[in-house]
């Protein structure tokens, strides 16, 4: 078994010369067994890119053993749309591209489970369900995405 270490580090030198801000945050996670690493074209069309079930199987992680996904655009110019499904509800994630000025590149998960609520209910009790789907499509013109995966 092998230990994952993943490291999120913000940096900025704001306009003055002397003020600096940021933070680095490291997790380390025990007990991974499997990692999914892929990098993938996709059109304009949404393609599912990683499915979720109670078993392993071909192309199917095991709901319980994710403990960490990253999706990341590889495109500088194009972003992407993410559609996350459970078996009744979805929701969607803009995914900016690399040279974007609008947000991050990234998409991180952990665990799979997820809750979505309509506009008239707002507010409601969270009921969260396994998510069964990840479909992802470029916005404009084909781009690359990278996932990776990694599984106890």
């Amino acid at each position: 078994m092998a230990t994952l270490t993943i490291t999120l580090t913000e940096a900025i030198s704001l306009g003055d010369g002397s003020t600096d801000r940021g933070t680095t945050n490291t997790q380390t996670i025990t007990g991974i067994d499997q990692v999914d690493h892929r990098i993938l074209d996709l059109t304009t069309s949404f393609t599912e890119i990683i499915k979720f079930g109670s078993l392993d199987a071909a192309g199917t992680f095991k709901h319980d053993t994710v403990r960490h996904l990253r999706i990341t655009n590889l495109d500088s110019t194009n972003f992407v749309n993410l559609r996350i499904r459970t078996t009744t509800i979805e929701f969607y994630v803009k995914i900016e591209s690399e040279g974007s000025n609008e947000g991050c590149n990234h998409f991180l998960l952990s665990p799979t489970v997820m809750d979505a609520n309509s506009g008239t209910d707002f507010g409601g009790a969270l009921s969260f369900a396994n998510i069964t789907s990840i479909e992802a499509k470029a916005d404009t013109a084909d781009v690359q995405i990278e996932y990776f995966v990694a599984c106890s």
